[in-house]
C-alpha cells in the first residue's frame, strides 16, 4: 500500500464514464474499479465523489429528487413536468455553449487574421473540452486527536505522524477538488 502520511496532493484522472483513478507522481494509488486479478494494491474510490469533482450530473438521483410528493394519479403531470425541469436543467448545464461550431470558425478564421499566434481551431476547441485530468487532495485525519476531541483539526502540537487518508461508511478516499 501507498504511504499516505505525506501526501495530501494527487491528480484524478477520467478514463471514461465509468472509471476513474487516483495518480500521485505518476503512481496509481487509487481507483473506481476493482481489480480482481492486479498485483498492484490500490485503494478503492468513490465514482460518486469522482463524478461530482468532474460536474457530472447523476440525471437518475436528480429524477429521483423530483418526484418525491408525486401521487399515482398525478404521473401524467409528472411526466410534462420531468420534460419541463429536464429541459431547464440543460439549458442550465449548456449556458455557456451560446454559439454553433460554425459560428466559432467564422470568428475564429477572423481572428486568425489579426493574431500573431496562429493557433489551429481544432487546438483551440480541444481547450475548450471538459478536463480529463483535475488536481485534487486527499482529506487527511488524524484518529489521534480525534480520540482527544479535535475533530475538525489537530491539536497544534500534533507532529501529524498519525496522519492518514479519510474514508467514507463504505471505506473509500475522501478527496476534494483543489
Amino acid at each position: 500500500m501507498f504511504n499516505f502520511k505525506e501526501i495530501m496532493k494527487a491528480k484524478l484522472v477520467k478514463e471514461n464514464d465509468y472509471h476513474y483513478y487516483l495518480t500521485i507522481d505518476g503512481k496509481i494509488i487509487a481507483d473506481t474499479e476493482a481489480h480482481p486479478l492486479s498485483s498492484i494494491n490500490v485503494s478503492k474510490l468513490s465514482k460518486q465523489n469522482c463524478d461530482e469533482i468532474f460536474g457530472v450530473v447523476d440525471v437518475e438521483k436528480l429524477a429521483d429528487e423530483l418526484k418525491v410528493g408525486i401521487s399515482y394519479k398525478e404521473y401524467d403531470h409528472l411526466i410534462k413536468r420531468g420534460i419541463i425541469v429536464g429541459f431547464n436543467k440543460a439549458m442550465e448545464l449548456n449556458k455557456d455553449k451560446l454559439f454553433t461550431l460554425e459560428d466559432m470558425m467564422n470568428c475564429w478564421n477572423k481572428a486568425l487574421k489579426f493574431q500573431e499566434h496562429k493557433e489551429t481551431l481544432g487546438e483551440f476547441i480541444q481547450s475548450l473540452q471538459q478536463p480529463t485530468e483535475i488536481d485534487v487532495v486527499i482529506v487527511m485525519e488524524c484518529p489521534q486527536c480525534q480520540e482527544w476531541g479535535y475533530v475538525s483539526e489537530c491539536r497544534k502540537d500534533c507532529n501529524k505522524k498519525f496522519l492518514q487518508p479519510k474514508l467514507d461508511s463504505e471505506r473509500q478516499l475522501i478527496i476534494k477538488k483543489i
